[in-house]
């Protein structure tokens, strides 16, 4: 028996996008039975719109002290993971707030994150060229899984700017790549007041 298919519009659409919520417990059940359709359906109409990637929680003083006081010599990974936060957001935070480390760019595996991908999607890149990339010089066995990879923000917006459509925009963390893409929009802003002014 084939798979029924279920077709969404406006009102369905607005709906989801109202109470989709991945860190609720039973939300996507709830929406399901409001809709008549099954949970499965509403994770994946929920991924399409881009609404399956958690929120992240609002920083307070206290973990924006602990990311300044430690930034400079523990792992964004350790970070994350004491803060109960992901890389990305723990970065994003870091870059808000000015703070840089001397190697300061992404993993295969962090960009992945940020771009909503998985991480051999990144590599795939990397090895085609449309991704450039440059090796961190660790110190990791090829058993551990060789030697990682850096990407820049400068890389990143390479790839955007000449492959435009390798990315699906409704995965990507969005604060974080409003966060990448801003001192960009702030330059013609700029030049066009100047040429109202003249």
């Amino acid at each position: 028996m084939p798979k029924k298919k279920w077709f969404w519009n406006d009102i369905t659409d607005g709906t989801l996008r109202r109470m989709y919520d991945p860190t609720v417990r039973g939300r996507s059940q709830e929406i399901a039975d409001r809709l008549k359709v099954p949970r499965w359906a509403v994770n994946r109409r929920a991924a399409a719109l881009g609404l399956s990637r958690p929120k992240d929680r609002p920083w307070s003083a206290q973990e924006g002290a602990y990311l300044e006081a430690n930034f400079h010599h523990v792992s964004a990974k350790t970070l994350a993971r004491r803060l109960a936060r992901s890389p990305t957001a723990v970065k994003l935070k870091a870059k808000r707030l000015g703070l840089r480390k001397y190697d300061e760019g992404y993993t295969a595996s962090s960009l992945a994150e940020a771009l909503g991908v998985d991480p051999h999607w990144v590599l795939a890149r990397i090895r085609s060229r449309k991704l450039r990339a440059s090796h961190r010089h660790t110190e990791r066995t090829i058993q551990q899984g060789g030697d990682s990879w850096l990407v820049t923000d400068d890389a990143v917006l390479e790839l955007l700017a000449e492959h435009p459509y390798d990315i699906d925009l409704r995965k990507v963390d969005s604060l974080w790549f409003m966060d990448l893409i801003a001192p960009y929009l702030q330059r013609p802003a700029a030049g066009i007041r100047r040429a109202q002014a003249a």
